[in-house]
């Protein structure tokens, strides 16, 4: 619990940091880059760094229990599954022309991000399962069938060069967080708790996963703002 505590404070003063330290020293982010003339909202770029440093975060801590996690899944669904996404993900590149508006870049990305939170609570009730082990493949796939889209979107509405250049930077500071805590995590929960299962380790760094999942959709809310 302790762990989880220093974390949260952690990611507190991260986003702290990256929202009134950082991102004032120069004029290097705007909350109106490029908006579409029929959009409804504006992108705040300062939150959403925040939201991208804490959603690499996320990555870099579950990078490693997708393998413990996919053992139920028979290994032909793997070919089936990804031919059916990708024919999907060429059906919305087709659409670009009418959906590459900031309404659609929100909607999707809150689409994307609500539906990590669902499979994870549903890991947390009913882990280990062929059904569960299924969705959670069938919800990651979800987030690669937009994944070209909202990396489309992000280019196109954030372009000015400083703010995709700390983009990036700051997305790769969050994956190496993420996985560095990932290992302390799985020593810690090893040495104090003789926890060596991967299944088990897995299954309680979710606990984790679900409250930065919460605050990743928050920050995608805080993200677009009405005008």
């Amino acid at each position: 619990m302790s762990l989880i505590i220093l974390f949260l404070i952690l990611i507190f003063f991260i986003s702290f940091y990256i929202d009134y330290g950082h991102l004032l020293k120069k004029n290097t982010f705007s909350e109106d880059n490029i908006v579409s003339k029929d959009s409804r909202y504006l992108i705040n770029t300062k939150i959403f760094i925040t939201y991208k440093f804490i959603n690499t975060m996320f990555m870099g801590i579950a990078i490693g229990s997708y393998v413990t996690q996919y053992k139920p899944i028979k290994i032909d669904d793997y070919p089936i599954m990804g031919i059916i996404f990708a024919i999907l993900t060429i059906s919305i590149a087709s659409l670009y022309k009418r959906i590459m508006k900031i309404d659609y870049f929100f909607k999707f990305l809150l689409i994307v991000e609500s539906i990590m939170l669902i499979w994870i609570i549903f890991f947390l009730i009913y882990p280990y399962s062929y059904q569960v082990a299924l969705l959670i493949y069938i919800a990651r796939s979800i987030t690669f069938l937009f994944g070209d889209f909202l990396g489309r979107a992000e280019t196109i509405f954030l372009n000015k060069t400083e703010t995709l250049s700390s983009i990036d930077i700051f997305k790769q500071l969050g994956n190496i967080s993420g996985m560095i805590f990932s290992v302390l995590f799985y020593k810690w929960i090893e040495e104090t708790y003789l926890i060596s299962d991967n299944e088990s380790k897995v299954y309680y760094i979710h606990f984790l996963l679900v409250i930065l999942q919460v605050i990743i959709i928050f920050l995608v809310f805080k993200s677009f703002q009405r005008k």
